[in-house]
């Protein structure tokens, strides 16, 4: 906002100066053609001849009047926007500021963030090694429409993903631990941890 601001004022300020300097270039083109106007008095004459020469000049005299009274108005108008560039000049320099600060600190975090991805890209890699192909391959293809939770406990029969009741069979099979199972309602991989026996109180 500030840098489209400077700019405006100062194609402001360069369209006055245009405008100043063909008033100047006219008012000397009048005056160039009044000098001439003067010069061919010296051969007049008749009075009739006279009369017409100093209505010309008077003429010539007029437009330059009022030449110069516009340049006069254009050089106010310029006084008036070159007095407002610095404040709009100062407002971008610390904006400008800010920005390169705000630039700098986020420049700075996202060097972080790709330094700590790499690292973690390197965990996962190494992690991943003995994990066969086709698990691996179905664990991404879980993340990308489940999320970050895709194995899931298996708690008293029920997937803690989706928390739907898993058949019996297949909790069976899943506290064997001999093959991965997946829930048959969300897809996710689940797995069961044994829970711990309570002790029951014996009576004396």
């Amino acid at each position: 906002k500030h840098k489209e601001q400077l700019d405006n004022a100062l194609k402001a300020i360069k369209e006055t100066q245009k405008k100043r300097s063909k008033l100047e270039q006219d008012v000397q083109i009048e005056n160039d053609h009044m000098a001439k106007i003067k010069v061919r008095l010296t051969a007049v004459k008749t009075n009739k001849e006279y009369s017409a020469i100093l209505a010309e000049v008077d003429a010539a005299k007029q437009k330059i009047s009022a030449l110069e009274d516009e340049e006069l108005s254009i050089m106010e108008i310029l006084e008036k926007e070159e007095k407002k560039i610095p404040d709009i000049q100062n407002g971008y320099k610390k904006e400008e500021q800010e920005f390169q600060e705000f630039k700098k600190q986020k420049e700075a975090e996202i060097a972080r963030i790709n330094q700590d991805l790499e690292a973690r890209r390197k965990k996962r890699a190494e992690i991943a090694k003995p994990i066969e192909a086709q698990w691996l391959g179905l664990y991404d293809k879980l993340i990308k429409h489940r999320g970050e939770q895709v194995v899931v406990l298996l708690k008293e029969g029920v997937c803690r993903g989706c928390f739907q009741q898993i058949r019996p069979q297949m909790a069976i099979e899943i506290r064997t631990g001999e093959k991965v199972h997946q829930c048959s309602h969300c897809n996710r991989i689940l797995y069961w941890v044994p829970e711990p026996e309570t002790e029951t109180a014996v009576p004396k």
